[in-house]
């Protein structure tokens, strides 16, 4: 009998640090990284409404958290047609686990992409699976990937999850504002 509350406090901790944002969504490559550029585009790798709401977050918590000249999802769309678009990412498969390989990317077409909208950065987010409990909400599986042009230099990259629950929207917000939070700390760029 004592199990079941046990479980239940298991599951409401798990929950909570998922919503919390305890992940490290952004690592440096470099530590001696040194930004050469300010503007910044954040795209989604894949054309789902997930992706498509995690990155507009992202993008918006970069605009107010960071000093990159950050490109609008509208300016993106109006610079690459179509918009999103299937890039390929950072990983083997993706199901109930994203199984990472950071050199799968489609650098080729990143850089086609940065030519069409002229940024020092791009931020790559895909969202490639996601975990859904009971219709009420998701565990989105995320992988990002910043490179810095002209090359495709990688400049950082990571692995993490976000809460996606329909009663509690702010549960996406709050993990945008730190996935943008640790981009900015970590590439030097973070508001004073």
């Amino acid at each position: 009998m004592r199990i079941r509350p046990a479980l239940r406090v298991a599951a409401a901790v798990v929950l909570a640090l998922a919503a919390s944002g305890c992940f490290n969504a952004f690592n440096l490559l470099d530590d001696n990284f040194k930004p050469k550029g300010q503007s910044i585009a954040v795209l989604a790798g894949v054309p789902e409404d997930a992706n498509l709401a995690v990155v507009a977050l992202v993008t918006e918590e970069l605009r107010k958290q960071s000093r990159y000249q950050v490109m609008s999802q509208a300016q993106i769309a109006g610079a690459v047609k179509p918009y999103p678009q299937v890039i390929k990412g950072p990983y083997r498969s993706a199901y109930f686990e994203v199984d990472v390989d950071w050199k799968l990317t489609d650098k080729q077409k990143l850089t086609a992409l940065q030519r069409a909208l002229g940024v020092d950065y791009l931020y790559v987010v895909w969202a490639p699976t996601a975990v859904s409990y009971g219709g009420s909400g998701a565990n989105l599986k995320l992988v990002g990937q910043l490179f810095e042009f002209p090359g495709a230099k990688e400049v950082g990259h990571g692995a993490f999850q976000l809460l996606l629950q329909k009663d509690k929207p702010d549960y996406l917000k709050q993990g945008a504002e730190k996935v943008a939070r640790q981009l900015a700390e970590e590439t030097g760029m973070l508001k004073r």
